[in-house]
Protein backbone atom coordinates (compact mmCIF):
# COMPACT_ATOMS: atom_id res chain seq x y z
CA UNK A 1 0.00 0.00 0.00
CA UNK A 2 1.44 3.51 -0.65
CA UNK A 3 0.51 6.53 0.79
CA UNK A 4 -0.58 9.35 -1.53
CA UNK A 5 0.08 12.92 -0.43
CA UNK A 6 -1.85 15.80 -2.30
CA UNK A 7 -0.99 19.29 -1.47
CA UNK A 8 -2.37 22.30 -4.08
CA UNK A 9 -1.29 25.29 -4.70
CA UNK A 10 -3.10 28.17 -6.86
CA UNK A 11 0.41 28.11 -8.70
CA UNK A 12 2.31 24.81 -8.58
CA UNK A 13 6.09 26.03 -7.32
CA UNK A 14 9.13 24.73 -8.73
CA UNK A 15 13.12 25.05 -8.50
CA UNK A 16 13.01 25.79 -12.20
CA UNK A 17 13.52 23.90 -15.88
CA UNK A 18 16.41 22.70 -17.15
CA UNK A 19 16.74 20.80 -20.80
CA UNK A 20 18.97 19.11 -22.90
CA UNK A 21 18.91 19.06 -26.91
CA UNK A 22 20.37 16.30 -28.86
CA UNK A 23 20.48 13.50 -27.00
CA UNK A 24 20.10 9.58 -28.04
CA UNK A 25 17.78 7.32 -26.36
CA UNK A 26 18.11 4.05 -26.70
CA UNK A 27 15.56 1.19 -25.58
CA UNK A 28 16.53 -2.69 -24.77
CA UNK A 29 14.59 -5.39 -24.36
CA UNK A 30 16.36 -8.19 -21.52
CA UNK A 31 14.29 -11.59 -20.58
CA UNK A 32 13.81 -11.71 -17.09
CA UNK A 33 15.03 -15.22 -16.59
CA UNK A 34 18.81 -14.18 -17.20
CA UNK A 35 19.46 -11.56 -14.87
CA UNK A 36 22.46 -12.45 -13.88
CA UNK A 37 23.34 -12.70 -17.29
CA UNK A 38 22.87 -9.47 -18.41
CA UNK A 39 23.41 -7.64 -15.07
CA UNK A 40 26.97 -8.33 -15.15
CA UNK A 41 27.11 -7.33 -18.89
CA UNK A 42 25.54 -3.95 -17.84
CA UNK A 43 28.12 -2.89 -14.88
CA UNK A 44 30.24 -1.85 -17.66
CA UNK A 45 28.04 1.12 -17.66
CA UNK A 46 30.03 1.72 -14.48
CA UNK A 47 32.82 3.27 -16.81
CA UNK A 48 33.56 7.28 -16.15
CA UNK A 49 33.89 7.94 -19.89
CA UNK A 50 30.66 6.26 -20.59
CA UNK A 51 28.28 9.04 -19.05
CA UNK A 52 24.39 9.17 -19.32
CA UNK A 53 21.51 11.85 -18.16
CA UNK A 54 18.88 9.14 -17.34
CA UNK A 55 17.89 5.35 -17.01
CA UNK A 56 14.91 3.98 -16.13
CA UNK A 57 13.38 0.28 -16.75
CA UNK A 58 9.93 -1.30 -17.07
CA UNK A 59 8.10 -4.28 -16.86
CA UNK A 60 6.61 -5.89 -20.26
CA UNK A 61 4.32 -8.13 -20.00
CA UNK A 62 6.29 -10.68 -22.25
CA UNK A 63 8.63 -11.97 -19.08
CA UNK A 64 11.06 -9.45 -19.83
CA UNK A 65 11.90 -5.44 -18.86
CA UNK A 66 12.45 -2.77 -21.18
CA UNK A 67 15.50 -0.77 -19.64
CA UNK A 68 15.69 2.48 -21.71
CA UNK A 69 19.28 5.00 -21.63
CA UNK A 70 19.33 8.82 -22.76
CA UNK A 71 23.10 10.27 -23.29
CA UNK A 72 24.88 12.12 -25.39
CA UNK A 73 26.15 11.09 -29.01
CA UNK A 74 29.34 11.11 -28.09
CA UNK A 75 28.93 9.35 -25.29
CA UNK A 76 26.41 6.89 -26.82
CA UNK A 77 29.45 5.83 -28.55
CA UNK A 78 31.45 4.53 -25.78
CA UNK A 79 28.11 2.94 -24.18
CA UNK A 80 26.88 1.49 -27.22
CA UNK A 81 29.44 -1.59 -27.11
CA UNK A 82 28.34 -2.23 -23.80
CA UNK A 83 24.91 -1.68 -24.25
CA UNK A 84 23.96 -4.03 -27.24
CA UNK A 85 27.32 -5.89 -27.58
CA UNK A 86 26.70 -8.44 -24.62
CA UNK A 87 24.71 -11.50 -26.15
CA UNK A 88 23.41 -11.65 -22.49
CA UNK A 89 21.46 -8.08 -23.16
CA UNK A 90 20.29 -9.48 -26.53
CA UNK A 91 16.12 -10.50 -25.47
CA UNK A 92 15.26 -9.77 -28.74
CA UNK A 93 14.37 -6.13 -28.70
CA UNK A 94 16.89 -3.75 -29.07
CA UNK A 95 14.89 -0.85 -30.35
CA UNK A 96 16.57 1.19 -32.60
CA UNK A 97 18.09 5.04 -31.29
CA UNK A 98 15.78 8.21 -31.10
CA UNK A 99 17.02 11.15 -30.97
CA UNK A 100 15.27 13.42 -27.84
CA UNK A 101 15.15 16.77 -25.80
CA UNK A 102 15.13 15.83 -22.11
CA UNK A 103 13.77 18.68 -19.89
CA UNK A 104 13.42 17.82 -15.86
CA UNK A 105 12.46 19.68 -12.83
CA UNK A 106 12.34 19.89 -9.18
CA UNK A 107 9.86 20.89 -7.03
CA UNK A 108 8.78 21.51 -3.34
CA UNK A 109 6.02 19.14 -4.34
CA UNK A 110 5.20 17.28 -0.90
CA UNK A 111 5.01 14.21 -2.46
CA UNK A 112 2.79 14.68 -4.95
CA UNK A 113 3.50 13.78 -7.74
CA UNK A 114 0.38 12.12 -9.44
CA UNK A 115 -1.08 15.75 -9.39
CA UNK A 116 2.11 17.61 -10.66
CA UNK A 117 2.00 15.12 -13.29
CA UNK A 118 -1.33 15.77 -13.88
CA UNK A 119 -1.08 19.06 -14.15
CA UNK A 120 2.12 18.99 -16.68
CA UNK A 121 -0.03 16.79 -18.77
CA UNK A 122 -2.79 19.63 -18.94
CA UNK A 123 -0.24 21.90 -20.16
CA UNK A 124 1.69 19.72 -22.42
CA UNK A 125 -2.13 18.81 -24.23
CA UNK A 126 -2.80 22.61 -24.30
CA UNK A 127 0.34 23.30 -26.06
CA UNK A 128 0.23 20.26 -27.80
CA UNK A 129 3.70 18.87 -27.37
CA UNK A 130 4.06 15.65 -28.09
CA UNK A 131 5.60 13.47 -24.83
CA UNK A 132 8.00 10.21 -25.27
CA UNK A 133 8.08 9.36 -21.40
CA UNK A 134 7.88 10.56 -18.31
CA UNK A 135 9.63 9.67 -15.27
CA UNK A 136 8.95 10.67 -11.67
CA UNK A 137 11.28 10.02 -9.11
CA UNK A 138 10.59 11.66 -5.42
CA UNK A 139 10.20 15.03 -6.04
CA UNK A 140 12.12 15.33 -9.64
CA UNK A 141 10.06 14.73 -12.96
CA UNK A 142 12.06 13.89 -16.66
CA UNK A 143 10.21 14.35 -19.93
CA UNK A 144 11.50 13.01 -22.95
CA UNK A 145 10.71 14.82 -25.65
CA UNK A 146 11.05 14.36 -29.88
CA UNK A 147 14.32 16.33 -30.67
CA UNK A 148 13.80 19.99 -31.28
CA UNK A 149 11.12 20.24 -28.55
CA UNK A 150 13.17 20.98 -25.48
CA UNK A 151 13.83 24.27 -25.13
CA UNK A 152 9.91 25.45 -26.65
CA UNK A 153 8.72 22.84 -24.10
CA UNK A 154 10.58 24.70 -21.28
CA UNK A 155 9.11 28.12 -21.85
CA UNK A 156 5.83 26.75 -21.78
CA UNK A 157 5.92 24.99 -18.40
CA UNK A 158 7.95 27.78 -17.09
CA UNK A 159 4.79 30.31 -17.62
CA UNK A 160 2.60 27.37 -15.92
CA UNK A 161 4.22 27.06 -12.59
CA UNK A 162 5.51 29.70 -10.31
CA UNK A 163 9.30 30.04 -10.18
CA UNK A 164 10.84 31.70 -7.56
CA UNK A 165 13.59 33.86 -8.00
CA UNK A 166 15.19 34.14 -4.18
CA UNK A 167 13.93 33.48 -0.80
CA UNK A 168 14.03 37.05 0.39
CA UNK A 169 12.28 38.49 -2.98
CA UNK A 170 13.71 38.67 -6.40
CA UNK A 171 17.56 39.06 -7.40
CA UNK A 172 18.85 41.36 -9.85
CA UNK A 173 19.15 39.80 -13.17
CA UNK A 174 17.72 36.29 -11.55
CA UNK A 175 16.32 34.18 -14.65
CA UNK A 176 13.21 31.77 -13.44
CA UNK A 177 14.38 29.58 -16.85
CA UNK A 178 17.85 27.64 -16.01
CA UNK A 179 19.56 26.06 -19.20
Amino acid sequence: METIAVYWEPIIRTYGFQFREGLVWHALRLPLDRVDDWSRGLQGLADPAATFQLTWARLDPEASMTMSLVCEPVHWNRIRPIWIGNTACDGGGAAPETMVDLVWFHGPHFGDRYGIMDFTYQVLHRGQVPLLAAICSVASIYLVLPAGQGAATRMLLAGAFEIPTAVNGPRQGASPVQG
